[in-house]
């Protein structure tokens, strides 16, 4: 009788274990669970290469006290160089300027020449413009480009066209490029912040 007792229990053992393994695989417990997948990070905001600092120039009347040539020959040199900055800046933003201003002696000349863009390196691009000068000048040190900001260089040339000093200063900055000619009696070194201030008031 105890035999038949103990296989009854054994059965009825083993039938429960059945119905709680079915009730737990239904349940979803029966294998491990899937984590849920993170939520994807947003991607992180660049600034584009392309963006530069809109610059705009002014061609006023008069610069330090010179009045402005409007004629074909006096703008001969200033045009030239201004085609040549384009090719220095990456997509034109402000457009360019070559302007002459004249004393009546004609002892006094400023030769302006710029264009707006993106300038990617400014240090190598006024290397660049440094090395590009037709005319051999001495002197040739960093100059303050004023509050526009940038690098700058000035040097001279007393060789140039005696008494006359040949003074030329380039700058350049991640939106412009430009160069400034002074031919005078006197070192203009000392005036390229000045008038570029002008240019780009």
């Amino acid at each position: 009788m105890l035999a038949s007792v103990t296989r009854r229990s054994v059965a009825a053992l083993t039938g429960l274990a059945a119905m709680l393994g079915g009730a737990l695989i239904l349940a979803g417990c029966g294998s491990p669970a899937t984590p849920a997948a993170a939520p994807a990070a947003a991607p992180a905001t660049k600034l584009s290469a392309s963006v530069a600092p809109v610059v705009q120039f002014a061609v006023p009347a008069k610069m330090s006290g010179l009045r402005q040539a409007t004629d074909d020959e006096s703008l001969k040199r200033p045009k030239s160089a201004e085609t040549f900055l384009k090719g220095k800046v990456l997509s034109p933003t402000g457009g360019s300027v070559a302007a002459v201003y004249v004393a009546p002696d004609q002892f006094e000349t400023i030769e302006l020449s710029a264009a707006a863009g993106r300038v990617v390196d400014p240090a190598g691009t006024l290397r660049q413009l440094t090395q590009a000068r037709p005319i051999d000048l001495k002197e040739v040190r960093p100059a303050d480009p004023g509050t526009a900001g940038g690098v700058g260089t000035c040097g001279v040339s007393r060789d140039y066209a005696p008494p006359l000093v040949l003074t030329l200063c380039d700058w350049a900055e991640p939106g412009s490029v430009g160069a400034i000619r002074f031919l005078s009696l006197k070192d203009r070194r000392g005036m390229f912040a000045e008038i570029r201030a002008q240019l780009q008031p």
